[in-house]
């Protein structure tokens, strides 16, 4: 499958077009959209949110990542092999997740680039279509380079990162954090939660945090938004106790 993951959104033309690439030159693959809502040009968050939903993915699969403020400039655009699974997108930090918690990985910088490719959308332009060789067979222009070659200040960020990394349409806090102990408390802006399994173990209206379904610390309110009671974005502070 060819799975996408980028912060796109729905509205506009982008993530159709992007996809209609794929399915043009890549027809009899499947192809997924993963999220179109991935955290609004900021790698650091979604590389610690894409490497969280890699249990979706499969030996052979291609994961076409765009998360890219940093289009048109001097950045490289990579495919990175790692654990059987190709992703292609910017050298900014968003595969460095994947990169670090890889068994098996390798890194090639994309030669590759039409004529006719707009400076501000390579996710059409150029990684779309090498999603679209990879995923049938195809050659195309790289060199590999050294995994240390990779974008330089991804690789002082922590293992975890504790921060909120994705508020979701029900108001819920995704973490970077991996999931913690019921007997911690989580602190969200001063707001002190405890853990439980679930929403209908607490209360309706009570804060909590628990193990979401992709592993990860979340923070939620049964029947309520956390976000909107803590007062929590993309980037908002996550303390344990």
């Amino acid at each position: 499958m060819i799975f996408v993951f980028s912060d796109f959104g729905v509205n506009g033309p982008y993530s159709g077009t992007m996809r209609s690439v794929v399915m043009r030159h890549a027809p009899d693959v499947p192809i997924c959209d993963l999220m179109c809502d991935a955290p609004d040009r900021n790698p650091k968050a979604a590389s610690y949110l894409l490497a969280a939903v890699t249990r979706e993915f499969q030996a052979g699969d291609v994961v076409l990542a765009v998360v890219d403020p940093g289009v048109g400039s001097t950045r490289q655009g990579l495919v990175v092999r790692a654990d059987g699974v190709s992703y292609v997108g910017p050298d900014n930090g968003l595969f460095e997740m994947i990169v670090r918690r890889a068994e098996k990985v390798s890194i090639k910088v994309i030669d590759w680039m039409p004529d006719d490719a707009s400076a501000s959308f390579h996710g059409r332009d150029i990684f779309a279509p090498i999603a679209a060789r990879i995923a049938t067979d195809q050659a195309f222009a790289s060199h590999l380079i050294a995994l240390d070659a990779r974008f330089g200040p991804a690789q002082d960020w922590p293992d975890e990162l504790a921060e909120v990394i994705y508020v979701d349409p029900y108001g819920n806090l995704m973490t970077g954090l991996s999931a913690r102990s019921l007997d911690e408390k989580i602190t969200v802006n001063a707001h002190i939660v405890s853990g439980a399994r679930t929403f209908s173990d607490v209360p309706e209206g009570s804060a909590f945090h628990y193990r979401n379904s992709i592993g990860l610390c979340e923070v939620a309110v049964n029947c309520g938004r956390a976000d909107k009671m803590m007062g929590a974005v993309i980037g908002s502070t996550v303390g344990v106790n």
